[in-house]
């Protein structure tokens, strides 16, 4: 039934108008459509290892911010402006400010159905013997929350911080993360930054250290974190 509704809606204006190559066209498109979707079920039913990889979008219906799509600015700033060594060492408030608005954001937020279909699958295809991974670009733990086990986060964590002196890396969901962020971080561009002290960011509770924490995520210009998820 669905797939005679679509076929009508594709090919209805081409009729009215007489075009029948282009019907004949957009036929041959559907058909193959079919025929890749069943070729696709077939190879998943017989797959015994599966990744699925996600990204930006499977948050999205959650509430989390596309920030690299048109429009997607912090304040008046786009992401890869903001996140990078570079904006970090030369402004560690600003960057935490930004960072503090995400974790605060992805802390209210819940699963997407995506999520829960993907953590449900796995759960489903582990009783038949089979492994389900999440490859996921995203950073907001939602792939955990909905409760899927195997979860690849390529691009790091939001809830996670490293020293930028000693390395250490330790799992954080804090609220605020530090009492000095409390109440900042808002995305509107009207907003003056708030110029904390950086003693008084985010520090390493690692005896003797005590230097300054970065969220343990990719940033435009890293090499990739120095541990692996």
């Amino acid at each position: 039934m669905m797939i005679t509704q679509l076929i009508f809606k594709r090919v209805a204006p081409h009729l009215r108008c007489g075009r029948w190559a282009l019907v004949q066209t957009h036929l041959k498109q559907l058909m193959r459509t079919n025929s890749d979707l069943s070729e696709f079920r077939e190879l998943f039913s017989m797959a015994k290892h599966i990744a699925i990889i996600t990204g930006a979008g499977v948050s999205a219906e959650s509430g989390v911010p596309t920030f690299r799509q048109a429009g997607g600015q912090w304040r008046t700033w786009k992401t890869q402006d903001l996140a990078t060594p570079e904006c970090f060492s030369r402004n560690p408030s600003r960057v935490w400010e930004f960072y503090h608005y995400r974790r605060e954001l992805a802390l209210n937020a819940c699963p997407s159905a995506a999520h829960r279909a993907i953590a449900e699958c796995e759960a489903r295809l582990s009783k038949q013997g089979r492994s389900v991974v999440v490859i996921t670009q995203n950073i907001d733990e939602l792939h955990h929350q909905a409760g899927s086990k195997h979860v690849l986060e390529v691009h790091g964590n939001l809830f996670k911080t490293r020293c930028v002196s000693c390395g250490d890396v330790e799992s954080n969901h804090k609220s605020p993360i530090c009492p000095s962020l409390e109440g900042k971080g808002s995305p509107d561009p009207d907003v003056k930054d708030a110029p904390i002290p950086v003693k008084n960011l985010p520090r390493c509770d690692e005896k003797g250290c005590d230097g300054l924490l970065r969220p343990d995520v990719i940033w435009f210009g890293d090499f990739g974190l120095s541990h692996p998820y």
